[in-house]
């Protein structure tokens, strides 16, 4: 689930298929046989797939009803030219397109897409001349999170981070004030991460060292919402969403109304404490 590793798996698959394949009318019969099935060469979202130069489809391992369609100006939601770029990293002899594309295993992306990156390559079999490659989701920053799968994916990576480095209070704190706080991998505007003990007091918050310490067990959101509330309902459950309104600082005019802001929690222990943590986003973009 790397970029190295990925490109590793399609040199391989490429490498497979030219050896084994001895004329270019057999090549969709090898692939279907040997690419399509769970196993070696597929597994869940981690597929292969192949293009003619002109950006029609030759072979897709889990989408056969798109093959002999032509994808050469196809977008992802920001509108990135996927096949393009694909097509022009398999032109200077192999590489990679990030780009977003909706997640089957991620709630809420379908409109916003998940960050995926792809790998291509060229491969010649005879006379056919192919785009051949595949793609990963890799692991979510705090710039990827548009939506609510993002966000859960983002609360949990942190979560997986913060257990590997601490031991203890003074140990979280340590590593959280030194790599979350700046804007970068862990933080992006207003996604950034929050840690809280159960009753309430802030122990960490990225943006805003004046709240750590502070009691926000009473603090209630622009409809009069204990937002603690929700917090320790849903960490309580095992991780979950809570919905409140927020000032949002890129929304002029919202101080009084608040604009809707998602935050996804989760239980963790540092040393024999029980902790909050979590981030938030706001899912609704400005209006310009």
């Amino acid at each position: 689930m790397d970029r190295e590793t990925l490109k590793v798996f399609v040199e391989a698959a490429a490498a497979e298929a030219t050896s084994k394949i001895a004329a270019a009318e057999d090549a969709y019969a090898f692939f279907d046989a040997h690419f399509r099935p769970e196993g070696r060469w597929r597994f869940g979202e981690v597929y292969l797939g192949a293009l003619h130069l002109d950006g029609v489809q030759f072979f897709h391992a889990v989408a056969p009803e798109i093959e002999g369609l032509d994808h050469s100006d196809l977008e992802d939601a920001n509108g990135v030219k996927l096949v393009r770029e694909l097509l022009e990293a398999t032109a200077a002899g192999g590489g990679y397109v990030e780009y977003r594309w909706p997640n089957p295993e991620v709630e809420g992306d379908e409109d916003t897409g998940s960050p995926k990156v792809s790998y291509g390559v060229p491969v010649t079999i005879g006379n056919l001349e192919l785009s051949f490659g595949a793609g990963i989701y890799p692991p979510v920053a705090a710039a990827d999170v548009l939506n609510r799968g993002n966000l859960q994916q983002f609360v949990e990576r942190v979560a997986e981070a913060l257990s590997a480095h601490a031991s203890d209070q003074e140990s979280a704190y340590t590593f959280l004030d030194a790599n979350f706080r700046s804007e970068g991998e862990w933080r992006h505007g207003e996604v950034y991460v929050f840690l809280l003990s159960e009753e309430g007091v802030n122990f960490f918050q990225a943006p805003d060292r004046d709240w750590e310490g502070t009691d926000t067990s009473g603090i209630l959101d622009l409809n009069g919402v204990r937002l603690f509330d929700g917090i320790l309902a849903a960490a309580l459950g095992g991780g979950g969403f809570t919905e409140y309104l927020w000032d949002n600082p890129e929304i002029e005019g919202d101080e009084e109304t608040g604009s809707p802001k998602l935050a996804y929690v989760v239980p963790v222990i540092i040393g024999d404490t029980p902790m909050i943590l979590g981030s938030g986003v706001y899912p609704e973009p400005p209006v310009p």
